[in-house]
């Protein structure tokens, strides 16, 4: 049975700590392939500022010369908000001989029962926690495995990068330098879309 990992986000934009988690998960679990899930509406937050459509393009270019890496419109192309339960119904139903594995960040594991129907994602797919440098996951992992005893969980540690999303757009916002830390692909999409592009330019 192939053996996929699916990671969601709003990817807004994706960054290259999103692809070192990625290529790590994809390495330490065998993974025939990573997917990555642009969420069209997080949960718990409003719709991104950013649309949709260019989200997904910017994953796209991100990962198109690296092996093993894609990405998935499962959310974007469904109404509503994105919730994991919905996408792993959605996924089985059409991928019968597919063992999926949803990758989640280990800081998450503590707030994973307050998600929709969690036993439910426990027995569609397997959870694959990305530890960052400094955390220790063993309080988040021994809480899930206590709540859902028959969940498979994996942990993949990772090396610390100091990025994020909501960095990365003010520093775009304001005009300010992305290089190193946003694939080459994303930016030459992000300067020809003019995306956030509220208070500056991208260098």
């Amino acid at each position: 049975m192939k053996r996929i990992g699916l990671f969601g986000g709003t990817f807004d934009p994706v960054h290259i700590g999103h692809i070192v988690a990625a290529e790590y998960v994809l390495d330490a679990c065998g993974l025939e392939r990573v997917l990555f899930v642009p969420t069209r509406i997080p949960p718990h937050k409003g719709a991104p500022d950013t649309p949709a459509e260019d989200r997904f393009h910017m994953v796209e270019v991100a990962v198109a010369d690296r092996p093993g890496l894609g990405v998935s419109r499962v959310e974007l192309d469904r109404e509503g908000p994105s919730y994991t339960v919905d996408t792993l119904r959605y996924l089985r139903t059409r991928h019968p001989d597919v063992r999926f594995a949803w990758i989640i960040g280990a800081d998450q594991l503590l707030g994973f029962p307050m998600w929709k129907s969690p036993e439910e994602i426990v027995s569609l797919a397997d959870l694959i926690a990305v530890v960052r440098p400094g955390y220790n996951e063993h309080k988040g992992m021994d809480f899930v495995r206590k709540q859902f005893p028959r969940a498979a969980l994996e942990v993949v540690e990772m090396p610390r990068l100091e990025v994020s999303s909501s960095e990365l757009r003010a520093r775009l916002e304001a005009g300010r330098t992305v290089s190193v830390l946003v694939p080459q692909a994303v930016q030459e999409l992000i300067r020809a879309k003019g995306l956030y592009k509220r208070a500056g330019r991208v260098r």
